[in-house]
C-alpha cells in the first residue's frame, strides 16, 4: 500500500524511520484519526511497529502527559506527538530525548495538513540551511529586535543565548524537531525585553485561527504587562487558567522559514510560515532560558523584520 506523499515525505525523510522500531503515536480525544491511521499504515508498511497512545486532552500547551505515557515515551524508538495541544515543552519530552528518543511535535495537524504542495511537502534538507544560517546568528549575537508593519517592535539582549534551530529533521538520537514548523529562534534574556508585539496572525492553542483582528502585547523589562484588542481574552483566559506568574515571562523569539506553509487554522503551520514571527509566553527551559513556567504559549505575527545587534538578518522571509 502506497503512503500518502505528505505522510512518506515525515517518515523516511524527517524521521528516517528504521525497521523493527516501535514508533509511539500521541493522540487524544481531538486529533484526527484519519491522520493516525495514515502514520499506523505508514510506519507499518516500514517494518517498524506502531504503537497508538491515546492520553486525556491536555488543559494546558506544553502540560506534563500522564505518568504511564512518559514511561513509554521514554522506551520508543520514536515519538510523533499528535496530541491536539502541544507538549513538546514539558520535562517528558525532554527527558525521552535525553535517553536517545527520536521526537517529532506535530500537534493539532490535519489531514489537509499533508496536502500536495502543502507544507509537509517540502524539502526539509534544502531549507535547512536558512534556518542554521539565521541560528548562527542569534547564537552570535548580543541584541535583537523585531518589527512588523502591523505595529510589533520589540527589543532586548541575547546575549551568551544558543540560537535554537528546528529544521524538522529527526534521524540522530535524540533529536528533537517539529515539522511543518522550520524556525530559528533563542530564549531572550531574562528581564531584558521591552516593546510591543502585534499579534496579527494567531494566539497558538488558544481558540479557533486565525485571528480576525489583532492583539497587542506590551512587554518592559522581560515581563508582559499589558495585553488589549477585541481578541485579548483569548490570551487573558489562558493566563488565568495557567494561574503561574511565571507566565508573564518572555520566553522566545524566532521566526519561520517554510515557504508552503500558510496562516490558516492549523497551529504548527500558520507558526511554520515563513515571514512569520512568533514569540512566547512562560516556560523557556527548551529553549535556552531559565524560567520553569506551567506552559508555553506561542504568538504569531506576519511580515516581520528581524534585526540582530543593529542589522538585518531576515525582511518578511526574505535573507538580508
Amino acid at each position: 500500500m502506497q503512503t500518502p506523499a505528505g505522510f512518506a515525505n515525515v517518515l523516511d525523510r524527517c524521521l528516517a524511520l528504521r525497521a523493527g522500531e516501535q514508533v509511539l503515536l500521541l493522540t487524544d480525544a481531538g486529533t484526527d484519526q484519519r491522520v493516525v491511521e495514515a502514520f499506523e499504515a505508514g510506519v507499518a508498511d516500514r517494518g517498524g511497529v506502531p504503537v497508538v497512545s491515546r492520553m486525556p486532552v491536555p488543559d494546558l500547551p506544553g502540560q506534563e502527559p500522564p505518568g504511564t505515557v512518559a514511561a513509554a515515551m521514554r522506551s520508543a524508538g520514536a515519538v510523533i506527538e499528535l496530541t491536539s495541544l502541544f507538549i513538546g515543552s514539558s520535562a517528558a519530552r525532554r527527558e525521552a530525548t535525553a535517553a536517545g528518543v527520536r521526537y517529532l511535535a506535530m500537534p493539532g495537524v490535519r489531514m489537509d495538513t499533508f496536502r500536495d504542495g502543502g507544507p509537509l511537502a517540502v524539502d526539509f534538507d534544502a531549507i535547512r540551511g536558512d534556518a542554521e544560517r539565521v541560528g548562527a546568528a542569534w547564537a552570535d549575537a548580543s541584541s535583537y529586535r523585531l518589527i512588523t508593519p502591523g505595529g510589533t517592535d520589540l527589543r532586548g539582549s541575547v546575549a551568551g543565548r544558543p540560537g535554537r534551530v528546528l529544521h524538522g529533521l529527526a534521524r540522530e538520537p535524540g533529536d528533537y524537531m517539529a515539522p511543518p514548523d522550520i524556525e530559528s529562534g533563542t530564549a531572550p534574556v531574562e528581564g531584558s525585553s521591552s516593546g510591543v508585539v502585534v499579534v496579527d496572525a494567531d494566539l497558538l492553542f488558544m481558540g479557533e485561527g486565525p485571528l480576525p483582528s489583532p492583539v497587542a502585547l506590551h512587554f518592559r523589562d522581560g515581563g508582559l504587562v499589558g495585553v488589549e484588542g477585541d481578541e485579548a481574552g483569548r490570551l487573558q483566559d489562558m493566563l488565568d487558567r495557567c494561574s503561574d506568574p511565571r507566565m508573564a515571562n518572555l520566553a522566545e523569539a524566532s521566526v519561520a522559514f517554510n515557504p508552503n506553509g500558510r496562516v490558516c487554522g492549523v497551529a504548527m503551520e500558520t507558526e511554520s510560515s515563513r515571514g512569520t514571527a512568533h514569540v512566547a509566553l512562560g516556560n523557556s527551559i527548551a529553549y535556552g532560558g531559565t524560567v520553569d513556567a506551567i506552559a508555553h504559549l506561542d504568538c504569531v505575527m506576519r511580515d516581520a523584520t528581524l534585526e540582530l545587534d543593529g542589522e538585518p538578518v531576515m525582511v518578511a522571509g526574505v535573507l538580508a
